[in-house]
């Protein structure tokens, strides 16, 4: 995972008299932005003590870790902030990231796979992330997961869709990975791969 440290200075004044000026610098150490950042920055202006910064810092979901460091004598504070990082977003309600851990969909502007549909485990949606896209033979990359009780499964990736069934049993996951080098020898990605036949799987190379 890439990161970055982007460090926000603000300066603004603690109304309550406990602090003189302070420069405030905020150092988000991860390369997802989210919408929230703005509000804690907006947020962090209207606080008055120390002790307010960090039950404000603690109630974000997003936020993995974090250390506060005061310095008085240079009137300074330096906030670094770990985010959390989301690998998909649950009907546009929630983001959850690898370990699973959900937390608030704010809305904000990044490409990552939408899972929809009132699916029966959030452990399916790893474990079809990690089958679908950790192959060295095809490179997919998913750009949306769909839960039907009528279909099952649904994996839509920028030239495929992959439709599983409502059983990702072993046996399944076998084929899929046969299907795979097949598909790799022969050299020609198909529209659609169907997984949901009993022995076997149907392909569509559509146009």
């Amino acid at each position: 995972m890439h990161l970055f440290n982007k460090i926000i200075p603000l300066i603004f004044l603690f109304s309550s008299g406990l602090f003189a000026q302070y420069q405030i610098n905020i150092n988000y150490e991860s390369g997802f932005e989210y919408r929230s950042q703005k509000f804690l920055i907006n947020d962090i202006k209207n606080e008055h003590s120390r002790r307010n910064i960090h039950r404000l810092i603690e109630k974000q979901d997003w936020i993995k870790d974090y250390t506060i460091i005061f310095q008085p004598m240079k009137k300074k504070v330096f906030i670094s902030i770990k985010n959390r990082e989301p690998l998909f977003i649950l009907n546009q309600e929630y983001f959850y990231d690898e370990d699973l851990i959900k937390f608030k969909y704010d809305q904000s502007n990044k490409k990552l796979i939408e899972v929809s549909g009132s699916v029966p485990s959030v452990e399916s949606i790893i474990f079809l992330i990690k089958l679908v896209q950790s192959s060295d033979l095809i490179n997919f990359k998913i750009d949306k997961i769909n839960y039907s009780v009528v279909t099952g499964w649904d994996v839509i990736t920028e030239s495929t869709l992959i439709r599983f069934g409502k059983d990702i049993s072993k046996k399944r996951v076998k084929i899929f990975g046969d299907t795979l080098n097949y598909l790799y020898d022969n050299g020609k990605i198909p529209s659609i791969i169907d997984m949901r036949y009993k022995d076997g799987v149907a392909l569509d190379y559509g146009k």
